[in-house]
């Protein structure tokens, strides 16, 4: 199998974001077991460490690659419409690339440095 081939890149992404999104949900999981957070402060307290909001960012950047593949997979799969097709993939990544530059804006502006 090519690495050129874009059927199997994106079954590579999907598999590695479906990764990282699991791996960080067990992490969240057992912080959330392990630590009270009570609070709004706290939580707020969280988010103001730089590593915290990477970490967040990279989770939310995989939800849209994940997203990203498997709807594109549907889109070319059951609209047969070239037009439709090339519009519908568009606004995907139109959608999807304003989310992450949301998320971004959102984890960001917390940051404390």
């Amino acid at each position: 199998m090519s690495w050129q081939a874009s059927g199997y890149r994106a079954w590579f992404l999907q598999r590695l974001s479906a990764i990282y999104i699991v791996a960080c949900l067990f992490v969240v999981i057992g912080f959330l077991l392990f630590n009270s957070i009570s609070s709004f402060y706290s939580w707020q307290s969280l988010f103001y460490a730089p590593v915290t909001n990477i970490l967040v960012l990279l989770f939310f950047i995989a939800i849209m690659v994940h997203a990203w593949v498997g709807i594109r997979d549907v889109i070319l799969d059951y609209v047969h419409n070239a037009i439709a097709r090339v519009l519908m993939l568009n606004l995907l990544m139109l959608f999807l690339i304003s989310m992450a530059v949301w998320v971004s804006y959102i984890l960001f502006t917390l940051v404390k440095l």
